[in-house]
């Protein structure tokens, strides 16, 4: 028989037992048979009732208990036993159980930081690991050797240099602020939260990207002053091989040095506009206005349809620089009879998408078009969409070029987000 069966046969034996106490001592006190019937009747039920409640008390105590042990036997460690203020036995076995679950959730957790320092431990990438009060859990031989710091298990990350961040969604450090791409992210193990901080090294890369866009600028500088200096030196060597200088050719070849060096002088103030773009005042404003102002650098005849918000975020005066030259842009590439610009302004969650096309013939080369002064029409200059892409950026946004799938026209997305 189980422990279950003789607790309930105990139970039914101790209220047979105390009901027959009863009717004896009613039936020696010469009791009628009618008392006698009621005692047993109420007897009979208050036992009952008792009883009952004593061995669902039980039953329930000892189901939770096995349900959470089973629990931890299959690792899940998010999970707690309905407490139990009363003192006594079943109040012992919960207690055990509970130091036996923070035991298994730190074997766990264990396990987890070994096999996570059997895969990281030899990674170039710095890697720490913190728990909820961030307490240093794990630190690769990278994190050790660029942070040169002991780095102690245990030991509060503060103590090593770290900061939480503005948002409170990780922790960042001071060191790798410059020439480091650092990621952190949380996780659950075991019922814990856990955040790890990544950083990587990307001096080399950041060199190399340096050194390309140097010798792009090289190139189209050496490319600009060669066009300009080469015809200049060709017409003052004519000038000084004649003996006999004519007045009118002498003012016709200081008249076209005059435009090339105009031209050299217009190239580098562009240069620099590039250079020195402030900070954006970022504020919501009429996006029509903004459109009918830039729109006075196009033909009479040109159409500009505006759909979507009639409110735009952004610095409005730089914006009015990115649609200028964008519409300036669709007017150089229309080839048809009249231009036609189609702009739309839609915000999605926060984020903000600018999306401007037009009927002309497309980007001939995507490649190299957002590339500084490089430019494949014979009077462009190469800055207009360096300058747009610049402008969004220092918005915080993202600035696309492609060709329209259906018009085959030119198709510029600008997106950013409405929160500051």
């Amino acid at each position: 028989m189980t422990y279950e069966r003789r607790l309930i046969a105990g139970l039914i034996i101790n209220a047979v037992v105390i009901t027959l106490l009863s009717l004896s001592i009613g039936y020696a006190l010469h009791w009628s048979l009618l008392a006698l019937a009621t005692l047993s009747f109420m007897l009979i039920m208050t036992l009952s009732f008792m009883s009952t409640i004593f061995y669902q008390h039980w039953r329930l105590s000892m189901m939770n208990l096995t349900s959470y042990a089973q629990l931890l036997g299959e690792g899940v460690g998010n999970v707690a036993p309905i407490e139990n203020t009363q003192e006594g036995l079943i109040s012992e076995l919960q207690l055990e159980i509970n130091k036996l679950a923070s035991s298994q959730l730190q074997t766990n957790h264990t396990a987890s930081i070994l096999t996570l320092s059997a895969l990281m431990d030899e990674w170039n990438v710095a890697i720490a690991v913190f728990d909820q009060q961030h307490t240093l859990v794990y630190r690769n031989a990278a994190m050790l050797r660029e942070l040169k710091l002991p780095m102690l298990i245990g030991s509060k990350a503060s103590r090593s240099g770290f900061i939480q961040d503005n948002n409170n969604k990780g922790l960042n450090h001071t060191f790798f602020s410059q020439q480091w791409q650092t990621q952190h992210l949380s996780f659950d193990d075991n019922g814990q939260r856990l955040w790890l901080f990544s950083a990587t090294n990307i001096r080399q890369s950041l060199q190399a990207h340096e050194s390309i866009i140097q010798q792009n600028l090289i190139r189209v500088f050496s490319h600009e002053l060669r066009n300009s200096l080469t015809p200049m030196a060709s017409m003052t060597d004519t000038l000084l091989s004649m003996d006999d200088v004519d007045p009118n050719q002498t003012k016709s070849v200081l008249t076209r040095i005059n435009q090339r060096s105009l031209h050299l002088l217009d190239f580098i103030g562009r240069y620099a506009d590039l250079s020195k773009i402030s900070a954006p005042n970022l504020t919501w404003f009429d996006v029509s206005a903004l459109i009918d102002e830039s729109k006075t650098v196009l033909p009479n005849d040109a159409k500009v349809i505006i759909r979507g918000e009639k409110r735009c975020f952004g610095d409005r005066s730089q914006l009015s620089m990115v649609f200028t030259n964008l519409f300036k842009n669709a007017q150089q590439a229309c080839v048809e009879n009249s231009l036609i610009i189609e702009l739309k302004v839609f915000v999605e969650n926060t984020n903000q998408t600018i999306e401007i096309t037009d009927n002309g013939a497309g980007f001939t080369s995507l490649d190299n078009v957002l590339t500084p002064f490089y430019s494949t029409k014979a009077q462009g200059s190469g800055i207009g969409l360096a300058l747009c892409r610049e402008i969004v950026h220092q918005h915080g946004g993202q600035f696309c070029v492609s060709n329209a799938p259906l018009t085959h026209g030119a198709l510029i997305s600008m997106t950013w987000n409405t929160q500051v």
